[in-house]
């Protein structure tokens, strides 16, 4: 009996077996246009993976390389922005500002303080040294702001700025003015005469200070007697 189902079990087996071979040459015969197709297909895509892998493997390492590169710009580019030559440029900045404001400053400053009397000699020697000291400070900012840019608006605003801010800053209000709100009388109740004219006086200063030290700047740049900032 256990023959007989093993004998049994082998032939279903071989049955099953010529059973799948024959639908499978079948199928192949119905449709070898299909398969033709369809195995095409896919060794033009292995084929086109294989061709494109190096390709792809190239571009990935020449964008590591460029991006190794610009950041080696940028750190070059910040050392040359903080290197010790880039100090010395400073220093002549301060130099050429502090020499040509002051020098422009004192004739104004002579008239503002000892020809009108409204401070004396003594003034009039503070208000020169300390406006040779601005005047080399603004001539760092200078360099520092207007770099290689040679749109004049900007080197105009850039000296506007500090005329501004050096005007407004030594007006003094009187000692007659009431506050909360500040008023001063006519004719803007916040700025009477008196305050009208220490603005114009120290406008006239701050614009001959600043202006010269800007003008000495310029020739210095021009010259390549001073780099401009990268």
């Amino acid at each position: 009996m256990g023959l007989s189902n093993f004998r049994l079990d082998i032939v279903n087996v071989r049955l099953l077996s010529l059973f799948i071979f024959a639908a499978s040459c079948c199928f192949v015969t119905a449709y070898p246009a299909n398969l033709q197709k369809y195995f095409g297909r896919s060794r033009h895509f292995l084929l086109e993976q294989q061709r494109r892998q190096p390709y792809g493997q190239l571009q990935d390492h020449l964008r590591t390389c460029m991006a190794s590169s610009s950041n080696d710009n940028n750190n070059n580019g910040d050392d040359e922005k903080f290197s010790f030559g880039q100090r010395i440029e400073s220093v002549k900045c301060v130099a050429v500002g502090a020499i040509s404001g002051g020098i422009a400053l004192t004739p104004v400053t002579a008239l503002h303080d000892i020809g009108f009397g409204y401070g004396g000699p003594a003034q009039w020697e503070f208000d020169t040294d300390m406006g040779s000291l601005e005047a080399g400070l603004f001539a760092i900012v200078y360099r520092y702001c207007i770099r290689k840019d040679d749109n004049p608006m900007l080197n105009q605003g850039v000296i506007g700025a500090f005329v501004l801010a050096r005007t407004l800053s030594r007006i003094q209000v009187p000692s007659y003015c009431t506050f909360a709100p500040l008023n001063c009388g006519a004719p803007l109740y916040y700025f009477d005469w008196n305050m009208i004219q220490q603005a114009g006086w120290n406008g006239a200063e701050s614009v001959a200070l600043f202006g010269a030290a800007a003008f000495a700047m310029d020739y210095c740049f021009k010259k390549s007697f001073i780099s401009k900032f990268p």
